[in-house]
């Protein structure tokens, strides 16, 4: 959950960061393309949480109010995020405001950090069920995360915004094999390959430089 959490963060804080430098019409496009596939990622996570772990966890543990906080929290970003998603998708370039988006942004932002944050604590709190029935539970939530994106828009932000470095590098994420990257790279980037210049990572999991930066920044994302 850590791992998930991290790559809407650094999608977010590469979208904060690049956009008041992105002004050509191109740029703006994939900008806003980007961005709207961030959202469709969070979304796709979060119908995958409401749909079936939470109502799985509530039924194993039998506290229907294990996960009601969380879901407290999920509706109370979920309008300004829809509202995001929508600009997005009906913004041209000749329609954006840096200032709008901007506040669009700004709108839900603090309540999903505070739900990113707080979620953690709840999940290890789970550590006292056994752990096969909760890798179940997620594997199974997993399953349905394309009923709300697709693979040539989720997988390139995902793998672009995933830090192999983190906390050393000491962790196998996502626990996939090695040619994984390569598919993700040379298939379901292909369709879509200028948007993820916005990425802060590339599709090895390696950070980059940020792309819309002024030329005194050293493009570091700090995540």
């Amino acid at each position: 959950m850590v791992h998930v959490h991290n790559i809407f963060l650094r999608a977010l804080n590469s979208i904060i960061l690049q956009s008041p430098y992105v002004v050509k019409p191109g740029d703006i496009v994939d900008l806003l393309f980007y961005t709207k596939t961030v959202v469709i990622t969070i979304d796709a996570h979060h119908f995958g949480e409401e749909e079936y772990l939470f109502p799985a966890l509530a039924a194993y543990t039998k506290n229907q109010d294990i996960m009601s906080v969380n879901q407290a929290q999920h509706a109370a970003f979920h309008t300004g995020l829809s509202r995001l998603g929508e600009y997005c998708k009906s913004t041209s370039p000749a329609e954006y405001s840096y200032t709008t988006f901007k506040g669009l942004i700004d709108a839900f932002a603090p309540s999903l950090y505070e739900h990113l944050r707080d979620e953690i604590p709840t999940m290890l709190a789970l550590k006292v069920y056994p752990s096969d029935e909760l890798k179940r539970m997620w594997v199974q939530a997993e399953k349905h995360i394309t009923d709300v994106g697709s693979y040539d828009e989720m997988f390139p932000l995902a793998f672009g915004c995933m830090d192999r470095g983190f906390e050393g590098g000491r962790h196998k994420f996502p626990p996939a094999p090695w040619w994984v990257a390569w598919v993700v790279q040379y298939w379901f980037a292909r369709r879509h390959q200028s948007v993820w210049r916005f990425n802060p990572c590339d599709m090895w999991r390696v950070p980059r430089p940020l792309k819309f930066l002024p030329i005194d920044m050293d493009g570091e994302l700090d995540t």
